[in-house]
């Protein structure tokens, strides 16, 4: 149960700092993230700029954050109050840039392992296309292990709870495709 209709989805605090001043902003949900394993800084500046003829902005920050340690502290701190305990706050979790693919699902897990227990919900981000090979993750095939090893190391952290896990995948793929990823 949300207390209003407008959430944060993840992009915007990829370290998990602003929950507060976001919900004081009047957003019912804060996603962060999207938060690796390990820390990494993203791609090469600039990461953000303008296409004044189209009238758009163009992003390609690469998941730059400071790791699912660091997320976890500023998480647990929030949690900590009473306050914090009744922000409604999903967590983003994505492929560390440098973690070769075959290892991606023991790289989802370790965030989750590390993030579930403050998480109302989990995201698992197979979608960001400034990230080499992530896309690659969303067929079938590649991406139930990895939801496999989410899911159990979401249930040995959190094992009072089953914290809902969503999937984020691209807006272009077929939609053969995202039948077989909601079928899965």
């Amino acid at each position: 149960t949300l207390p209003g209709p407008l959430g944060l989805a993840g992009g915007f605090d990829k370290d998990a700092r602003a929950v507060e001043g976001l919900t004081m902003l009047g957003f019912s949900f804060v996603e962060v993230g999207t938060i690796t394993a390990y820390p990494q800084p993203g791609n090469e500046q600039p990461r953000l700029w303008r296409h004044l003829d189209q009238r758009a902005l163009r992003n390609r920050m690469g998941f730059n954050n400071g790791g699912a340690t660091v997320a976890a502290e500023e998480l647990r701190r929030l949690r900590s109050r009473s306050w914090g305990r009744r922000a409604v706050v999903g967590v983003n979790i994505g492929k560390t840039k440098v973690t070769p693919p075959e290892d991606a699902a023991a790289d989802y897990a370790l965030s989750a392992s590390q993030l579930a227990r403050y998480a109302d919900y989990l995201v698992v981000n197979v979608s960001s296309p400034n990230t080499p090979g992530l896309r690659d993750l969303q067929s079938v095939d590649a991406l139930r292990p990895i939801l496999e090893a989410v899911r159990e190391a979401a249930d040995e952290a959190v094992p009072e709870r089953r914290v809902p896990l969503l999937v984020k995948i691209a807006p272009d793929l077929a939609d053969e495709d995202v039948d077989a990823v909601a079928d899965l």
